[in-house]
């Protein structure tokens, strides 16, 4: 078939029949002649025959036609958006090869002698029968253009090898039904998807294999199917076609490896400022060093990794043996990284899922200040994704670049430690644990100096830094003690005479000594371990000190004490200055004034009572008087009543 630009236009014999003033009879012609080589009005005119729904289409080029014909630059640009014919190449082929054998006979009436010449010169032309050319004829009178080409197999689309060549050739030896082998063949399928979906294919094809045979072997037997040994074979190429579904059973049995091998997209952090996001998260280290004690430990290390410029910055750990890392060793890093001269306060944090983390949401608060409103400043990657995570290739890159340098580095697998001699543990770091963190804060500083590749574009963390400092950016600086007091717990004491008591110890300062006794003070307990306790005294946070004991010999005491008082004197004139002189006797003389001006005025109505009295008293001599009770009696009576009416009150109560 033709081979033409698919960028070139074309039209159809329809806008050609309306470019030339023709009718589309006469341009089908023409255009049938063009595409015989055949030129029209004196051009050669390109002609390309598609098939179509009716049978067989032209068109015809554009740039083929006279200058005269063209049409303008609208026409050729929807002559580019004509509707593709759909067609197959190979059956295309085939049928237009027929069409243009055949088409000389169309002359020329049917049955008569010139056709009959007509298909001989055709028939030895190609080298075929004139039977053949005969069919030809009477395909395309009873179908059309679509009978010229080859018919569609009864079989097609069904496979050939149901089983497999043995096993096919034997079944069909022994004259069973094609129903019965396509129904062994499904069986078989769906034994197969399960097997790949277990266990067994972590064995491998080889095994899977061995196993579907078996499973053959009993398909067969349940159906009644008597087979040669030999024929029960199955081809490793039909085995290993369902291998895909060995991804059910990774799933069921290991989710690692099934979330590792999930489609991930990527993230460019080269354009984030420096400190606009750090990703913060622990790893433990491969590297053996010795307590004071001399007991082996394994560090670990609090990293904190700024995204926008690839440097990190590390906070070692020495913990006891049992200890885990938590909230305060991670509130230890952060405050170190906040009051480094490079690094600062961040504007937001990306977190571990770990508890130890927890602590940084305190500081949420302080970190929307330096973002826009609704910016998301502390974002928790999600557990189990390592790979969501950009410090986990930084982690890989020092433990090949950094940590593996290390005398007692034993490897990443602790059950085939990389030991100096065969049978004995690696030897630990030949230091204390000062020289450890030491040595290793200078592998990092030299590790920034690196450039690494990739998106960062062999450029060094420490240049990325450089060239956006360069850039304009600086690093946000916060006060420690107040960043300290946001990783606390709060509470209030009450001072006495300069000292505060807290957790049965006994707390002081310079400020706090200044205070009256019985002065409420606002504390902050932090969550570091062996940290001094804060007190908010005035508008800031101070680190209280633990009450020093003198010497009673000690004339130090007697001079700390004055000092002491001096300035609580000097704290009190400032409150008398502030304080103007009121004289309260004067101020209750006028309230009590306001007080009986403001009462209403009352004047009682006179009543003559006299007559009432003279008459009630008459009555009361007349009626028998009760004996009269001795106390001890009395007070019975009444307790006695007094019960009775609580019982009858409790009764009510619960009646309501």
């Amino acid at each position: 078939m033709e081979s033409f630009s698919a960028s070139e236009p074309w039209i159809s014999t329809d806008a050609f029949a309306k470019l030339a003033g023709i009718s589309v009879q006469a341009a089908r012609k023409a255009l049938r002649q063009g595409a015989q080589g055949k030129p029209w009005r004196d051009a050669a005119i390109r002609v390309r025959r598609l098939r179509a729904r009716g049978g067989l289409a032209y068109q015809v080029s554009v740039a083929s036609l006279p200058d005269e014909l063209r049409p303008a630059d609208k026409a050729v640009r929807n002559a580019r958006q004509l509707p593709a014919l759909r067609s197959t190449v190979e059956q295309d082929h085939v049928a237009l090869r027929r069409w243009d054998t055949i088409s000389t006979a169309f002359a020329h009436p049917c049955q008569s002698p010139d056709r009959a010449v007509a298909i001989a010169e055709a028939a030895r032309a190609i080298g075929c029968s004139k039977r053949t050319l005969y069919r030809w004829l009477s395909q395309y009178e009873q179908h059309g253009f679509r009978g010229l080409s080859r018919a569609r197999p009864s079989n097609a689309g069904l496979a050939r090898v149901l089983v497999s060549r043995v096993f096919d050739r034997a079944f069909r030896c022994r004259s069973y039904s094609d129903r019965l082998h396509r129904d062994i063949a499904a069986e078989l399928e769906a034994a197969l998807k399960g097997l790949w979906a277990s266990r067994a294919e972590q064995a491998g094809s080889r095994e899977v294999r061995r196993l579907a045979e078996f499973l053959l072997l009993e398909i067969c037997e349940r159906r009644g199917v008597q087979l040669p040994a030999d024929a029960i074979r199955l081809s490793r190429r039909y085995v290993e076609r369902f291998a895909l579904y060995r991804v059910v059973n990774t799933r069921r049995n290991d989710r690692k490896a099934f979330d590792d091998a999930k489609p991930r997209i990527r993230r460019d952090w080269t354009d984030l400022a420096p400190m606009e996001r750090i990703v913060a998260d622990v790893k433990h280290l491969d590297v053996i060093v010795t307590r004071v004690d001399g007991s082996p430990a394994w560090p670990k290390i609090v990293a904190f990794m700024d995204a926008g410029t690839g440097r990190v910055f590390v906070h070692l750990v020495l913990l006891e043996r049992g200890e885990g890392v938590r909230q305060e060793h991670v509130i230890e890093g952060f405050l170190a990284m906040v009051t480094s001269p490079n690094w600062g306060f961040p504007q937001g944090l990306y977190l571990d899922n770990g508890s130890e983390f927890g602590a940084l949401a305190k500081i949420d608060g302080a970190l929307q200040q330096l973002n826009e409103p609704g910016v998301r400043t502390l974002i928790y990657a999600r557990p189990y994704n390592a790979s969501a995570k950009p410090i986990e290739s930084l982690f890989a890159r020092l433990d090949r670049y950094v940590f593996s340098l290390l005398p007692g580095y034993a490897g990443a697998n602790r059950m085939a430690k990389k030991t100096q001699t065969i049978g004995k543990p690696p030897k630990p770091f030949p230091g204390s644990w000062d020289e450890f963190c030491r040595t290793v804060q200078g592998l990092i500083t030299a590790h920034d100096q690196r450039p690494v590749g990739g998106q960062w574009a062999d450029r060094s963390p420490e240049e990325w830094l450089q060239s956006k400092v360069a850039a304009g950016w600086r690093s946000a600086a916060v006060d420690p003690v107040a960043l300290d007091a946001a990783f606390s717990d709060h509470d209030s004491r009450r001072s006495d005479r300069g000292v505060l008591k807290i957790g049965g110890q006994r707390f002081t300062h310079e400020l706090l000594a200044a205070l009256p006794s019985r002065t409420t003070v606002d504390l902050a307990l932090p969550w570091r371990r062996g940290a001094m306790p804060l007190a908010k005294l005035g508008e800031q946070w101070v680190y209280l000190q633990r009450e020093q004991l003198f010497p009673a010999r000690w004339i130090e005491g007697a001079q700390v004490s004055s000092r002491h008082q001096a300035a609580q004197s000097k704290y009190v004139s400032e409150l008398a200055r502030g304080a103007p002189k009121l004289d309260p006797v004067a101020a209750k003389i006028r309230w009590s004034k306001r007080q009986a001006q403001e009462q209403p005025a009352f004047i009682g109505a006179r009543i003559d009572l006299g007559s009432d009295v003279e008459v009630r008293g008459k009555v009361m001599a007349a009626e028998p008087q009760a004996p009269r009770l001795e106390p001890a009696a009395a007070d019975r009576l009444r307790a006695r009543e007094m019960e009775i009416t609580q019982r009858l009150e409790r009764k009510q109560r619960d009646a309501d």
